[in-house]
């Protein structure tokens, strides 16, 4: 028997959940029941930093402390993990229950960024055929035979510790050949092509004897790809001894599956109630009344940084018109500007209901770079963009750009401001690298030729890459410090830089406005 026991974390008072053994087994139930929460702490067997992600807090008193605990039980033997003053998780005794669970790794797949990935043509070095694996599952899944000739190329910097660099995602481009040497790449796949093919390269690279959870597998599948999906991962499962759980709201994937869990929360004393085997019929019926718990405002942005300057605005907008604090918005991430794009069209009208507001907000550096120059730029993006335009707005800076020129302008305001804030009188950070942000504020020439404009957009896009490596390393060392996510880090600069700039060089109100209020 292996089990987790989670007491009063989150929306949960108490859950036992038992593992269950090789094969695809679907966890359902309504919003807030607790299948994020037992995942992170699935997660935790084999992954160290699985309660920091999972469970991230401000390190602040009286602010997501979590005073529960966590029980990992293999038989009759059992640790217990709960959170530390430090801001650790510690187990009561010193015993490697872990090991016990006999799993070579666990593999989360959660709907974040990296779930729409696209990665762009830069530094090619080799073009191969793709794996037979990707190709086959591709065309079955999405019952087509358009992914035959389907080729990867290598791309970027391999440097590596472990000399696999080359077998990075991020270090791999799909493209389909077209005509004679020529190719579109996954830039310019569908967005159900791309989070299938993202969650296929996960699937693929993962060890035997693991177990695997998913969130939202249907994420952009048509109901019958999803069926499809299910099956090649019952293949995968026994062909690597695999244990996959799903957490998912489809009705379609919850009919077509035998091992559906059900956990349904007990409105008496917020017990959660485990059903195993649980029939359709009822599952199904447990999460009819998702519709009314979905966000009020989807926002897509790029990334981490954007999400936080987005944050940093929107609180900002709301102590301004207090009257905005009643609704439910959510952020997402969604990869560069294209996916951005692309998500907001081919997402609005059907992945979410008719009554939530959707909207996007873009880099900054796209508004001055790409939106100007259709003739220089990808044409195809910006006419989609003009398409939309109504709802997809720019953030008032990059959020790159703007993080480094606080930490580095604004570094005793910020210092003096982190110690107050975490009573911390040690906390420091070092300006590694002095970028001259002065030619990188300048509005740009016009261009007479494509190579002139790629040679400024090159320019300034080395610019922005230096930004975010100092301040990834700025965040990271101050993260080490104060015992915070990085995440936390950007939205208390952003925070500062927000507060500072209002009504001198951001108009917070006009810039939200019509996304707050729901206006089309």
């Amino acid at each position: 028997m292996r089990k987790v026991i989670i007491d009063n974390i989150r929306n949960i008072n108490h859950m036992e959940f038992e593992i269950p053994l090789r094969g695809v087994h679907i966890i359902t139930g309504e919003n807030g029941v607790g299948k994020s929460t037992l995942f992170t702490c699935l997660s935790r067997i084999c992954n160290n930093n699985a309660y920091r992600i999972g469970f991230a807090t401000p390190n602040i008193n009286n602010y997501d402390e979590y005073r529960g605990s966590i029980t990992y039980r293999v038989d009759d033997e059992y640790v217990r993990y709960s959170k530390r003053q430090s801001g650790r998780w510690q187990p009561d005794v010193n015993r490697n229950i872990f090991d016990k669970f006999k799993y070579k790794s666990v593999v989360h797949i959660r709907t974040n960024s990296e779930r729409i990935f696209t990665q762009n043509i830069e530094m090619p070095r080799k073009r191969q055929n793709a794996d037979p694996f990707f190709i086959n599952a591709m065309n079955t899944i999405l019952k087509t035979t358009k992914f035959s000739t389907m080729i990867k190329i290598t791309v970027g910097d391999l440097r590596s510790r472990t000399g696999n660099a080359d077998k990075r995602r991020r270090n791999t481009v799909f493209a389909i050949p077209y005509g004679r040497n020529q190719y579109y790449t996954e830039q310019n796949f569908s967005f159900g092509e791309i989070v299938l093919l993202n969650l296929l390269y996960d699937i693929e690279n993962i060890d035997n004897n693991s177990l695997v959870l998913v969130d939202e597998l249907e994420m952009a599948l048509h109901p019958s790809a999803q069926i499809r999906l299910i099956k090649y991962l019952e293949d995968m499962s026994v062909q690597k001894n695999l244990t996959v759980l799903i957490s998912t709201h489809s009705s379609s994937i919850i009919k077509a599956q035998k091992s559906v869990i059900l956990l349904e929360r007990n409105d008496d004393n917020n017990e959660i109630k485990v059903y195993n085997e649980c029939p359709p019929a009822k599952a199904i019926g447990a999460i009819g009344i998702r519709e009314d718990t979905m966000a009020d405002i989807i926002v897509i942005v790029e990334d981490e940084m954007a999400k936080s300057l987005f944050l940093a605005l929107m609180k900002k907008y709301t102590s301004l018109c207090p009257e905005s604090n009643y609704l439910d918005i959510r952020v997402l991430c969604v990869g560069g500007y294209q996916n951005i794009i692309n998500f907001y069209v081919e997402t609005k009208d059907y992945v979410f209901y008719d009554n939530v507001y959707v909207a996007a907000f873009l880099d900054k550096d796209v508004e001055t770079d790409i939106i100007p120059y259709a003739r220089f730029a990808n044409r195809n993006i910006i006419s989609i963009y003009e398409d939309n335009r109504r709802k997809i707005h720019f953030l008032p800076y990059t959020p790159e750009v703007l993080l480094y020129q606080e930490f580095k302008n604004s570094k005793s305001s910020l210092l003096q401001m982190f110690r107050n804030e975490y009573n911390n009188q040690q906390v420091y950070y070092e300006i590694a690298e002095d970028i001259d942000l002065e030619s990188y504020y300048q509005d740009l020439d016009t261009f007479s030729s494509q190579q002139e404009y790629n040679a400024e957009i090159e320019k300034r896009g080395n610019i922005r890459s230096k930004c975010k490596k100092e301040t990834q390393r700025i965040a990271e060392t101050l993260s080490n410090q104060l015992n915070v996510s990085p995440s936390q880090i950007y939205r208390f600069v952003f925070k500062y830089a927000v507060d500072v700039l209002e009504s001198n060089q951001i108009n917070v109100r006009s810039l939200l406005s019509s996304t707050m209020k729901r206006l089309d």
